[in-house]
């Protein structure tokens, strides 16, 4: 597989070995139940977990009426509503003869635990946005908020859950945001449809009248001719719940693994897409290195590893701070050359500098660290241990000796890991003490330098004061000319500010023209509105506008409701008739509101622009979101609008159209532009 297929954020789920049953301890940790900052410190001082008590109250989970609650909201622990569930189904485990009160090892399995997560920055993205996270646990998360876009991915992978096993049979559906990587446990029952055992019921109905019915004894009676005027049928059986392991997951590890890929397909195609998460792959498809890899390396090997990668990219990044700093160094020596060129031609202040400063490209390499040895090392330990053949007899003894050479193998590589990683701090502490003394004597001589630019500014101003006297014997005739220059430039920008001045009047003498007739219009449509029938007929107008741009607003208003609704509906691809409809009124009214061609292609594109900022895209995703700007832009492209229509409308938003009181009809009935009638103004 290549590094690039490697890069591409997928989902992952992993499935849990089927249990028979499960201990209190066990299900508190989901759950977090009871837990305190002291549980946490206790968790973490096993390399391989990673717990942020300051993230704790980000945890939440969602009950059995589909609502996220805070984590372990449920009054009852786990294992009680495992054994609750169990019993409403009916199902009784088999007891252990020697000890009544376990489970014999031949019980059936009846509960799966399965995780399921996905790419880090994926995850994280959609859980803390762009907030600062520290999960190194060296800093406190307190103040980190939780964002809607986990919440959404957990909500979708709780419905895709409920339709794979039915909601009653998940327990359990806890979301934890407190470690490194944001993730669900859920907690299943597998439980299948069974046919109900016992005898079928036989029933003998009437050839002639079906509603006469006979069981089995009243029909032995008859006399054999009565007899052959039945039919014998018999009932179906019933269906019953049951507990069942091998319906469910498989009969066989042939069946398991074809569940398996079927589960991470389906979720891929209901769940993952939507948020960026390719299929996870399969074990079998990758090299045999790869998968000795996946199955061996836990967190503190990974976590080793990013340790490692971290100190590398604080090396190059140190590295180029440090070329930064040259650089500018080197910029200063630049300046200071231009400038010592400029004073004393002679002498060249870049080979004095140089001279100065004698810091090497080799002195300013940052010693690496060096990791990559020491994990393959440990890797190489851990998979020798693993690699140890099983005993037929003693198998508890060699895991549990296993688990220890491989803590210890672990324990050892963080500890030479933070052994490098003090010897880096002192190589780079060294190194910096160096660059410091080297810089505090190129600092000494630079004020020497200085000093001698001092002296040469010394001269200068002597040589400026020469200058000024000169200046002061000028000749006076020069002097006169140049004042008599001045004074004509002053007395033509008195002749411009009086041409300015007697524009200005006749400008004002306009405008008071303007407002006497417009106080003299303004006269004349006061007594032109006292006359009653002129009155009634500009107020009929009046309301006639009112009524016609209240309706352009509710064209827009329900054109981006049906956008809106049609971003939060996951079941269609387009727009429904009665949407196509909303949206295309909506489309003329924004043109017509927006002072914009309704008939012209790209006025109308314009206006659907215009229509799409309205929408809002609460509650939406943006992949729906962006749908539906889509759909919109290309239904615009298919409108053709008659100019008849807009003629009409354009009358009528000057009230002279064809909206206002219909001809002969009451004064609650309208007329629209296309001839229709509505009884009480523009409302639907």
């Amino acid at each position: 597989m290549s590094k690039a297929s490697n890069n591409i954020p997928r989902a992952a789920i992993h499935v849990g070995e089927p249990a028979k049953s499960f201990s209190a301890a066990e299900g508190y940790e989901p759950e977090r139940r009871g837990w305190d900052e002291k549980t946490y410190r206790l968790k973490n001082q096993d390399t391989n977990n990673h717990y942020d008590f300051t993230r704790k109250h980000l945890n939440f989970e969602i009950n059995g009426k589909g609502e996220i609650v805070p984590l372990c909201s449920h009054p009852v622990p786990l294992h009680e509503r495992l054994a609750q569930r169990l019993d409403e189904l009916g199902f009784k485990p088999y007891k252990d003869k020697d000890n009544p009160l376990g489970i014999s090892d031949n019980s059936p399995n009846c509960t799966v635990g399965i995780i399921i997560s996905g790419d880090h920055h994926v995850l994280t993205r959609l859980a803390f946005g762009d907030q600062d996270v520290d999960v190194t646990l060296q800093e406190s998360n307190a103040h980190v908020v939780l964002k809607q876009g986990i919440k959404d991915w957990a909500m979708d992978t709780y419905r895709w859950a409920c339709h794979r096993w039915g909601a009653e049979n998940i327990i359990a559906f806890d979301v934890h945001c407190d470690e490194t990587t944001p993730h669900i446990h859920i907690q299943t029952i597998p439980v299948a449809k069974t046919k109900a055992r016992g005898r079928v019921s036989v029933k003998y109905v009437y050839k002639e009248d079906k509603s006469k019915v006979l069981s089995q004894g009243k029909w032995k009676k008859l006399s054999e001719e009565e007899r052959s005027n039945f039919i014998r049928t018999e009932g179906e059986r019933r269906e019953k719940e049951c507990v069942s392991y091998a319906r469910v997951w498989g009969e066989n590890k042939f069946a398991v693994g074809v569940t398996y890929h079927q589960m991470h397909t389906d979720y891929y195609n209901e769940v993952g897409k939507k948020y960026g998460l390719q299929r996870g792959d399969d074990i079998a498809m990758l090299p045999a290195e790869e998968q000795r890899e996946r199955v061996h390396k836990n967190k503190a090997v990974l976590e080793a590893e990013r340790q490692a990668k971290d100190a590398i990219v604080n090396a190059k990044a140190e590295n180029e701070r440090l070329a930064q700093e040259k650089d500018s160094i080197e910029n200063e020596t630049r300046k200071a050359e231009r400038t010592k060129n400029s004073l004393e031609s002679e002498v060249s202040l870049l080979e004095i500098y140089a001279d100065t400063l004698d810091i090497k490209q080799d002195d300013l390499k940052v010693p690496m660290l060096e990791t990559d040895q020491l994990v393959r090392n440990a890797c190489k330990a851990i998979v020798e241990e693993l690699e140890k053949p099983i005993p037929a007899f003693g198998q508890k003894e060699w895991r549990d000796e296993r688990k220890k050479a491989v803590k210890k193998i672990l324990t050892d590589l963080q500890t030479e890991l933070f052994n490098k990683k003090e010897l880096q701090k002192k190589d780079i502490l060294s190194l910096g003490k160096s660059l410091y003394n080297k810089a505090m004597k190129d600092a000494a001589r630079l004020v020497e330098q200085n000093q001698q630019l001092q002296r040469e500014n010394q001269r200068l101003s002597a040589n400026n004061a020469s200058l000024e006297k000169k200046m002061a014997s000028m000749d006076e005739t020069a002097i006169n000319n140049l004042r008599k220059q001045k004074d004509d430039e002053i007395r033509k920008l008195r002749e411009e500010r009086d041409r300015a001045n007697s524009h200005a009047t006749h400008s004002d003498n306009l405008a008071s023209k303007e407002r006497r007739r417009a106080d003299n219009a303004e006269e004349l449509l006061h007594e032109v509105l006292s006359v009653p029938e002129i009155k009634e007929i500009w107020d009929h107008i009046q309301q006639n506008k009112k009524v016609f741009w209240q309706q352009i607003d509710h064209w827009i208003g329900d054109a981006t409701k049906a956008i809106a609704a049609f971003a939060k509906d996951y079941e269609h691809h387009d727009f429904q008739p009665e949407q196509r409809d909303s949206i295309c009124l909506g489309i003329i009214a924004e043109a017509l509101k927006t002072n914009l061609d309704a008939t012209n292609d790209v006025q109308r594109m314009k206006a659907t622009c215009s229509l799409l900022d309205n929408v809002s895209w609460n509650g939406t995703t943006e992949f729906m979101s962006d749908l539906a700007q889509t759909r919109t832009k290309q239904l615009c492209e298919e409108m053709t609008v008659p100019q008849k229509m807009i003629e009409s409308l354009i009358l009528a938003s000057g009230g002279r159209g064809g909206i206002g009181t219909g001809g002969g009809g009451s004064d609650n009935e309208l007329t629209n532009w296309d001839g229709t009638k509505k009884r009480n103004g523009w409302g639907r």
